[in-house]
């Protein structure tokens, strides 16, 4: 299933010229999403759901700090000693840079925040990415990540009206499920401390829901929207 949907999202991520993003990774690049991303009125995830990723998290956070793809910088806001890195930055406390490449030098951090960003990565950026947040982060620092839960991508892919374009509505190119995610760090000489499916959004929105576990349990529909997971740098 995945692979099927990679191919149908093969060739995405541009701007069309009616303004639309639709995603090709070969005419993609830097410029580009610069461009999506400062032309999007839209409300950034963590704009919802950074109160609860810091809830979740706060035995993990350590003295130096970084949100990858911090978006609008909500996250950082909550934490004053927090830095933010991202393409287009919106906040004082945020570095103009890319993931690729990040203007750090190794083992700066602590603790590392990956909230609602790997999803939006090809392949290569995805594992070179990753690497570079392993290069980045102390030895015994936490990683902490949040994707969706093993998305159906076909049901959020639409078509634009104007120009015929097909694409994800988020942009979103990669499917995550427990099974892949403890690979992918694991073989980096990450250790999974937690893993563990939540409706990370949805609790952000509705703080009574947590005094109700045996409601999420019961209705297993409300605990897969996302992929809460922190790791240990062990090497």
């Amino acid at each position: 299933m995945e692979t099927q949907i990679k191919r149908e999202l093969s060739g995405l991520y541009s701007l069309w010229g009616c303004g639309t993003m639709y995603t090709s990774n070969e005419s993609w690049n830097k410029e580009e999403v610069k461009k999506f991303w400062k032309r999007s009125e839209a409300d950034f995830a963590g704009d919802v759901s950074s109160p609860e990723i810091i809830r979740l998290s706060k035995k993990y956070i350590r003295n130096t700090i970084l949100d990858v793809g911090a978006g609008s910088g909500a996250l950082i806001n909550l934490i004053p000693n927090a830095i933010g890195l991202d393409l287009v930055p919106k906040h004082p406390r945020m570095i103009k840079g890319d993931i690729l490449d990040m203007p750090f030098g190794d083992e700066v951090f602590d603790t590392i925040f990956a909230t609602e960003i790997l999803e939006h990565l090809d392949d290569e950026t995805l594992n070179k990415g990753l690497d570079e947040i392993y290069r980045v982060l102390h030895r015994g620092g936490h990683l902490v990540i949040t994707v969706p839960y093993n998305e159906d991508m076909k049901q959020n892919m639409v078509v634009c009206p104007k120009c015929g374009a097909r694409f994800h509505r988020w942009g979103h190119m990669q499917v995550f499920d427990e099974k892949r995610m403890r690979e992918m760090l694991e073989r980096r000489g990450f250790e999974i401390a937690k893993i563990k499916r939540l409706p990370i959004g949805f609790m952000a929105e509705h703080k009574f829901i947590k005094q109700f576990k045996f409601f999420l349990k019961r209705f297993r529909f409300l605990s897969s929207g996302n992929l809460f997971v922190v790791a240990v740098k062990t090497k």
